[in-house]
């Protein structure tokens, strides 16, 4: 371990990996200092170079394995190490999930803003954690971009005397597939994944040939030209509905030509939506997409348990759906009654309501994103979910301005799935003034998680339970359902 008393970036330390941090970087200790180290693992001797300095701990990344973890095992991917999806994969699973459940314990009684004798009491109340049905091969959706895995510019002089020098871009490697931690700019060509449903690589293929077919060009980011920019492709696990859809840099009077081109993918049999969507904007998703139907429907169905549901190119679906099945049962151990009525927020495509609903009298859905309010009312319609209505608006307006305390609804459980950066600030308050006796948080950040536990502890709650979730086995990332009684 280095003695240096003035670890600055670019130095090499050799250090002992003790725990997975949240996040999941390896955690080590450079004398008293924390260091937090991605791409190590528990167990493991590493020579790591520092990238960064902060105040009270450094980063770095491992350079050479020292010492092996007896938990290492070889990753089945070729991919592992360079396209940044997994970072787990050469561990074993059962070890993963072990270190996802202390991360969770350590997280919600280091981070939670509250006295330390309440934080002591926070890591008794997490459960066994709920191992994912599929180790491999459990995402529905598989999003990739069209680019380039070389790029370069090359200065030239002026044409004419005086004239401005020319700067000639020269992109190299047209392809699909990933990008690379920190670079945006080019792909990573990705000929297999272990992640992704077995049946999404063949939709890639025919993707690849109708590239090499048609030549159409691909979207370059640094000069804003091209066509092809980015590919979802999705499926339906209990359904086999398939669908592929392309973001194109293109007006519909240039795309119409080209339509002819897109339908040979017709053919295949579980194809039910084939869509291209005009995008013009800097950002990799559209915010008002102009979507063209080619062939079935603007959208595909899935089931979850009992329940169909419909979803578009944009919604947010859960990409393991075997997990999603037993987050959903974790969610409805909060016991409800038939006389509840539930506030579902940040409620999507309405999944999670339209499963609670037949726990309870009302549910009451609240949904920014258009597209997902229009997936959740078609999929009540189809599940004749007669005692669910959905709100359109950002969840702390609509608490607000729509749903106020004392008003149409008095809510007894309040169900939040926020993003990973928690609750609006404007919505927690809100949730709390509505008093309901339960809360039940779903979360795919512990540490936004435990923030928002903090202020709801301080306000007359007690935690009952924290059930983690993994439904994103080789990824450090975590899901929990945590639910909150009002003393």
């Amino acid at each position: 371990m280095s003695t240096d008393p003035e670890p600055r970036p670019g130095q090499r330390i050799t250090l002992k990996v003790e725990k997975f941090a949240n996040g999941g970087a390896g955690f080590a200790l450079a004398g008293e200092l924390p260091v937090f180290i991605s791409g190590a693992l528990p167990g493991q001797k590493v020579e790591a170079v520092i990238t960064k300095k902060r105040e009270t701990f450094l980063e770095a990344k491992v350079e050479k394995v020292v010492m092996r973890s007896r938990d290492e095992i070889p990753a089945r991917c070729p991919h592992f190490g360079t396209c940044g999806g997994c970072v787990w994969q050469n561990l074993t699973y059962n070890k993963q999930i072990q270190y996802k459940e202390d991360i969770v314990r350590e997280t919600i009684e280091h981070l939670t803003p509250a006295d330390a004798a309440v934080r002591r009491t926070l890591p008794g109340r997490v459960l066994k954690i709920i191992p994912s049905p599929q180790v491999f091969y459990y995402r529905n959706k598989l999003e990739l971009s069209f680019g380039f895995e070389r790029m370069r510019v090359e200065d030239h002089p002026p044409k004419t005397p005086g004239g401005k020098p020319q700067r000639i871009h020269f992109d190299e490697g047209p392809g699909i597939g990933f990008h690379q931690p920190g670079q945006w700019a080019t792909v990573l060509p990705v000929g297999e994944c272990h992640l992704y449903d077995e049946q999404l690589p063949a939709l890639l293929a025919d993707v690849r040939r109708f590239m090499a077919a048609t030549k159409l060009p691909v979207y370059n980011p640094k000069t804003h030209r091209g066509m092809l920019r980015s590919l979802i492709l999705r499926r339906g696990v209990h359904t086999d509905e398939q669908m592929i859809c392309f973001i194109v840099q293109a007006r519909k009077k240039e795309l119409e030509p080209l339509f002819q081109k897109f339908l040979t993918f017709a053919g295949r049999p579980s194809l039910k939506s084939l869509l291209v969507v005009e995008h013009f904007g800097l950002n990799d998703k559209p915010d008002a997409p102009k979507i063209h139907t080619l062939l079935g429907e603007p959208a595909i169905h899935e089931r979850l348990f009992d329940l169909t549901f419909r979803i578009s190119p944009f919604s947010f679906f859960q990409t393991n759906t075997l997990g999603t099945e037993k987050l959903y049962s974790a969610i409805a151990a909060a016991d409800l009654s038939q006389r509840d009525t539930v506030l579902d927020a940040y409620c999507g495509m309405g999944t999670i309501g339209q499963y609670l609903s037949r726990f309870c009298e009302k549910v009451v859905g609240i949904e920014s994103h258009p597209s997902a309010v229009d997936d959740a009312l078609q999929s009540a319609g189809k599940n004749r979910i007669g005692n669910i209505t959905f709100y359109k608006g950002k969840a702390e307006q609509v608490l607000q301005q729509q749903l106020k305390p004392g008003g149409k609804y008095a809510f007894s459980v309040i169900v939040v799935d926020p993003p990973r950066v928690g609750l609006h600030p404007d919505a927690l308050s809100a949730i709390i003034t509505h008093r309901p006796q339960k809360i039940v948080y779903v979360s795919c950040n512990p540490a936004t998680f435990a923030r928002d536990l903090g202020e709801f502890l301080k306000n007359g709650y007690d935690l009952r339970t924290i059930q983690p979730v993994d439904m994103f086995p080789h990824t450090a990332h975590i899901e929990l359902v945590a639910l909150l009684q009002r003393k």
